[in-house]
């Protein structure tokens, strides 16, 4: 059933399902309308059988003595019309209150008024398992006795002729030519679906110009926005790079000057402001680059990365605690996850005093936490963290304030392999960093 969801929300779906319902409400309409002038029709032409032949059976009948009378009409009948005579009704007073008997009297009264009130007819006469079905009656002859009859073939049957078996195979072929139809419209809208999903990684996607007007003018329209696209981010890669490069040199050069400081405490507080100035050129340029990361993708043990962030920053006189197993495959770019876990610890354990790493494999995901005791910050604020450029607070300090692009890269690198992150203030105080990534294989 959920292989068949995706289906059923399809424009294609849909739209087959629309037009094939509508071809056999259409036909299933023209079938009932056929099949009701069918039997009209059938009931007219019955009615004036028998009473065609009850007239000319009556005639004969009254030409002969009573005695032959009887003789007389089962001469007159055929092997699916049986006549007779009979001095008295055979017709019980129950026997013409059908509507469908009603109706055929009422035609054939129409038809040879002559037949008189005295008309009745009747269905199953004769105690015989075998004449249940057929129509039975009788008809007043002028000396009281009465004319009876019997046919093997009731009235309302109409069979459905050679027209409704044609207009059948014209439906299943035009359901077909819809399904054909839609399909070979909604096929470039696919194609256009896959195209556009690959646009926005860094290089320009050829979108086919293929199907009706509509779907080409869409393509014609996509190629052209990503080679604008395209060009833009590339001279902006440029520009960045100029300015990587111009800043690099002056940082440079005011680094070799620090030596010709005399006061340690002068040197130490330039040497630091320099350090903040190199890594927020460095972490702006990483969020400016984006996507452009050329690194492939591997099947990387995370618990491993976890472990190493721990360590490294255990060594550095911090408190970040791993828990976990030891082993955790996921297909990622590893640098890059990399960056944004270490982004994330350290974003913890700038505001709190201690993080704590956690890690757990679930059938389809691995889930990482990371934990602090800081502060929190307000829920109305939650979202605006991963907006780059946003901080939470006012200070400046580098110890606390930061560039405010630490989440954002974060967010963009996890979801680029395929992952979520959320954030969440926890009831014991601190925040939750939780992170989803997609186990390898998966």
């Amino acid at each position: 059933m959920r292989r068949l969801a995706p289906l059923a929300r399809s424009l294609e779906a849909r739209t087959v399902a629309v037009l094939l319902l509508a071809i056999l409400v259409v036909h299933g309409g023209a079938l009932l309308l056929y099949r009701q002038s069918a039997a009209a029709a059938a009931d007219d032409a019955f009615a004036r059988q028998v009473a065609n032949q009850l007239i000319l059976a009556r005639e004969a009948v009254l030409r002969r003595p009573p005695s032959e009378r009887d003789t007389e009409a089962k001469a007159l009948s055929s092997p699916h019309f049986e006549l007779g005579w009979s001095p008295t009704s055979p017709m019980r007073q129950d026997e013409a209150a059908d509507p469908g008997l009603w109706s055929l009297r009422t035609r054939m009264l129409s038809l040879e008024p002559s037949l008189g009130p005295g008309l009745a007819l009747a269905m199953g006469i004769g105690d015989e398992a075998v004449h249940q079905e057929d129509l039975g009656g009788a008809i007043p002859l002028a000396d009281g006795s009465f004319l009876t009859f019997r046919s093997a073939h009731a009235p309302g049957i109409a069979r459905l002729g050679p027209w409704a078996y044609l207009s059948t195979a014209m439906a299943i072929l035009v359901g077909v030519a819809a399904v054909v139809l839609m399909h070979g419209i909604a096929g470039p809208l696919r194609n256009l679906t896959r195209a556009t999903g690959r646009i926005g990684h860094g290089v320009v996607v050829p979108v086919p110009e293929a199907g009706p007007d509509e779907t080409r003018e869409i393509a014609r329209a996509l190629n052209a926005m990503q080679h604008r696209i395209h060009g833009l981010v590339t001279e902006r890669t440029q520009a960045l790079a100029a300015v990587s490069h111009d800043l690099r040199t002056p940082i440079s050069r005011l680094r070799l000057r620090l030596d010709g400081v005399a006061d340690p405490a002068e040197r130490q507080a330039m040497g630091s402001d320099l350090d903040d100035m190199q890594a927020m050129i460095d972490s702006t340029l990483a969020y400016l680059r984006g996507d452009d990361d050329p690194e492939p993708r591997q099947v990387v043990n995370v618990a491993s990365i976890l472990m190493s962030i721990a360590d490294a920053s255990s060594d550095a006189g911090r408190d970040v605690e791993y828990a976990g197993p030891g082993r955790a495959l996921a297909t990622v770019r590893q640098v890059a996850l990399r960056r944004a876990l270490d982004n994330v610890v350290d974003n913890a354990v700038r505001y709190g005093t201690r993080a704590r790493i956690s890690l757990a494999v679930e059938a389809e995901a691995l889930l990482l936490t990371v934990e602090d005791d800081g502060p929190g910050i307000a829920s109305e604020e939650v979202a605006r963290a991963f907006e780059p450029f946003t901080r939470l607070e006012m200070s400046r300090n580098r110890n606390t304030g930061g560039t405010g692009l630490g989440l954002t890269i974060a967010r963009r690198i996890v979801e680029a392999e395929g992952g979520t992150i959320a954030m969440a203030n926890r009831l014991e105080g601190g925040l939750q960093v939780r992170i989803s990534l997609p186990r390898a294989g998966r």
